[in-house]
């Protein structure tokens, strides 16, 4: 068993994710692409969103702070604040980004591999 304490979270050095501008992400565990959990927390600066991508095992997502929003390729646009959890299935094609004027923080839950489709 592990803890991180939440003024951990914004005082680990984040990594830059996929050549997205804008997004930092903190590997709390993992990334293991595999069947063990990943946890990740991620700052999204406002006005910045992921690339579309897939979770192949899904994803799970809980706002910590800030509003943010969730959208799939079909346009289906959920947006979410403080507490809120957003669970993604597997497979499906999405981005996620900050929604209003300032940074967004989320953590993400997920197993198994994602992908960048082309």
């Amino acid at each position: 068993m592990r803890i991180v304490r939440k003024d951990e979270l914004y005082t680990a050095e984040g990594i830059t994710t996929q050549g997205a501008t804008g997004l930092s992400l903190t590997w709390l565990q993992g990334p293991a692409t595999s069947d063990e959990l990943d946890v990740g927390f991620v700052r999204v600066d406002a006005g910045a969103q992921t690339p579309t991508h897939i979770h192949l095992k899904g994803q799970v997502i809980v706002t910590v702070a800030g509003s943010g929003f969730v959208e799939t390729a079909a346009g289906e646009r959920i947006e979410t604040t403080i507490g809120d959890v957003v669970i993604c299935p597997a497979g499906e094609e999405h981005v996620h980004g900050s929604a209003g004027e300032a940074e967004w923080a989320h953590l993400t839950i997920s197993t198994g591999k994602h992908d960048v489709p082309r």
